[in-house]
């Protein structure tokens, strides 16, 4: 006769080692989806604000660009990485403001009695201005120009990868400086 008390073997209470290990599998893979997802959204959010960050410093230091360049009387220097320009009203005294791409630093600057503005940080090597004349023809002359073109890319690095690029084109005109044909 068989005791109330006692169970039989296979009726204990209790997980074997095969169900643990299922388990404690099962929990590993999971955490490692949810940390690699975690590291995927963190990487991307910082890609997205470097983005955004250098959108609007591009937007400011090309609008600081085309506002000297369109009232600019002359240029006095042009080459494929800097430019001079003569800016002040016929009733002000003249004064001269440089732009220079900077290849050691990677910055587009601004130069203006004395003080240094860097305008864009992170430019790459393709920086290049164009100049044109009144038929949109290239051109090196300074009595010529009445165009110019400016062409960057910025990149940003997140972690070790280039993951934020932005590529700048645009040509302004220089609306206060007299040009013949």
């Amino acid at each position: 006769m068989l005791s109330h008390a006692k169970r039989p073997l296979n009726a204990r209470k209790g997980f074997t080692l095969t169900e643990l290990m299922v388990v404690m599998t099962l929990t590993v893979v999971l955490g490692g989806a949810l940390f690699s997802a975690f590291g995927f959204i963190m990487r991307s959010s910082y890609a997205i604000a470097n983005y955004a960050e250098m959108t609007s410093e591009g937007r400011r230091g090309l609008e600081v660009f085309a506002r000297d360049l369109r009232q600019a009387r002359d240029l006095t220097d042009f080459s494929e990485t800097s430019l001079t320009l003569l800016l002040g009203s016929s009733d002000e005294m003249p004064y001269e403001v440089t732009y220079l791409y900077d290849p050691n630093e990677q910055v587009f600057e601004r130069y203006n009695d004395g003080e240094t503005r860097v305008l864009m940080r992170d430019v790459q090597d393709d920086f290049r201005f164009s100049a044109f004349n009144l038929l949109h023809e290239e051109t090196g002359n300074l009595k010529e120009i009445k165009q110019v073109h400016l062409n960057l890319s910025m990149v940003q690095r997140v972690l070790v990868r280039d993951t934020s690029e932005k590529v700048i084109s645009a040509r302004y005109v220089m609306r206060n400086k007299s040009v013949a044909l």
